[in-house]
């Protein structure tokens, strides 16, 4: 969900909130690290912060395991369809305010070198990460009833994102770009995030362990019940 601005972030150039695709910066549901962790101090957290009964969130486990296994939720925090989504937050998640539902997708000419780097460091992993996995079927993310709402820096680490706003970048790109993210504090061209993610790519160390690429960030609206 979208997430008020950080500290550290320029007001000056940052907007008030922010959508991010990254765990740093913004909530995402549901947080499978915890939910096939094995620390039930973390679970009693997180079951206290969805604002969940025990059974709720015994349901709530239950359901998460049971589309794992028919590959509806993928690893670590990934829905492959629409239809799954919905039907997550309208039976555990449908009392909290303000969550999006957002997809992701990669430019072409950036797909082979991204699959490259993620196998790099994914072969210890039990099974694919979700994003791998929806690269290599071609899934669009762009399906009907979704908005392009910018553009976001991102670079892959272990299954989440890092963004370029995770570090203070913004400055950078103001400062050398005459950088100004839209109202989301994303970026409106495809021309603008290509140059922003060489400028990270090239700052090195300087920057998170990562390669930066050029993600579009869609939005879908969710989508009334029937009163039949």
């Amino acid at each position: 969900m979208p997430t008020p601005r950080k500290d550290y972030m320029d007001e000056k150039i940052v907007p008030e909130t922010v959508l991010s695709v990254s765990e740093c910066l913004c909530n995402q549901y549901p947080n499978t690290s915890i939910l096939w962790g094995n620390s039930e101090v973390k679970r009693e957290r997180y079951m206290d912060q969805l604002g969940l009964s025990l059974n709720d969130f015994q349901l709530f486990e239950h359901w998460i395991e049971e589309h794992r296994n028919t590959g509806d939720v993928l690893f670590p925090q990934v829905f492959s369809d629409l239809h799954t989504v919905e039907e997550f937050l309208k039976r555990f998640l449908i009392h909290l305010p303000g969550i999006r539902i957002i997809s992701i997708g990669l430019p072409e000419q950036y797909i082979v070198d991204f699959l490259k780097d993620v196998e790099l460091f994914s072969s210890k992993n039990p099974e694919p990460y979700g994003v791998e996995k929806m690269l290599l079927q071609h899934h669009p993310p762009g399906i009907e009833g979704a908005k392009k709402v910018g553009y976001e820096v991102l670079g892959f680490d272990s299954g989440s994102f890092h963004s370029y706003l995770c570090n203070g970048l913004e400055r950078d790109l103001r400062q050398h770009f005459n950088f100004s993210p839209n109202r989301y504090g994303l970026i409106d061209s495809i021309e603008e995030v290509d140059r922003y993610s060489d400028y990270c790519n090239a700052l090195g160390e300087e920057t998170e362990s990562v390669l930066w690429f050029p993600w579009a960030i869609f939005e879908y609206k969710k989508r009334r019940a029937n009163k039949n």
